[in-house]
């Protein structure tokens, strides 16, 4: 179940134009230019519609929350949600693959209704998401039935893994990532773009960056300020 489950159709053109924006500020090398330029004839041919549409997801969070604040605050707390899923570096090759097809059919065929066009068009973006963890599952199957089959004779298939879920069911402390160098396990060895904080342990986990020729860039959902102009794109206000 992710963030884009349980829609309805305001809420569901509005998640498009959000992936939109994602691959716009994503999918950053030289054959995935028609995203931006397509995102950016995209808010701006229909404006007036998106407002609407905008308009009336912020009517039903006022109605469900109850308060200017509340709601404020609930649709910030999702959009975020939103954005993070569609910034998912494991599935951003596929996706900006997916998000360009759409753009040249846009380009194509310029839609003459954009809520239609988003509604058609939304499974598509998706379909990256869903194989990624389709395929992560069957990882995480091949595992176990390499840990059931072979672990005492030849270790775990992720020892660095089940080091950590034994010492959380023991109520040992967690083994730290500081102590060694994620990319001496790699392959091709390659640098560390940075840590995020695990919620549950609180250790610092290296991130490295994902191979799709550029680095991933920080996304996040602004608050609507003003209407935007051709310098903002891909920026801030309510249709970016």
């Amino acid at each position: 179940m992710t963030v884009n489950r349980n829609l309805s159709e305001d809420e569901r053109v509005w998640h498009f134009r959000s992936a939109w924006n994602v691959a716009a500020l994503n999918c950053l090398s030289d054959p995935y230019s028609p995203i931006i330029e397509g995102y950016r004839s995209y808010i701006t041919d229909n404006e007036r519609t998106l407002k609407r549409i905008n308009d009336r997801v912020e009517r039903e969070y006022l109605r469900r929350e109850g308060s200017q604040r509340a709601a404020l605050l609930a649709r910030e707390e999702h959009m975020t949600r939103v954005y993070n899923f569609f910034a998912l570096p494991s599935a951003r090759g596929d996706f900006c693959r997916a998000m360009l097809a759409v753009a040249l059919d846009a380009r194509a065929n310029p839609p003459a209704d954009p809520s239609a066009f988003a509604l058609a068009n939304f499974g598509r973006l998706e379909v990256p998401f869903d194989r990624f963890f389709a395929a992560y599952e069957g990882y995480q199957r091949a595992s176990a039935e390499w840990d059931a089959r072979y672990g005492a004779l030849y270790g775990p298939s992720q020892p660095g893994w089940v080091a950590v879920q034994r010492a959380k069911a023991s109520g040992r402390s967690v083994p730290s990532a500081e102590d060694s160098d994620p990319g001496d396990t790699l392959s091709t060895p390659t640098s560390v773009a940075g840590t995020v904080t695990d919620a549950q342990t609180g250790a610092a986990v290296p991130v490295i960056p994902v191979e799709d020729g550029f680095i991933s860039q920080p996304v996040t959902e602004p608050l609507p300020t003003q209407k935007p102009d051709d310098s903002d794109l891909p920026g801030n206000g309510p249709n970016t």
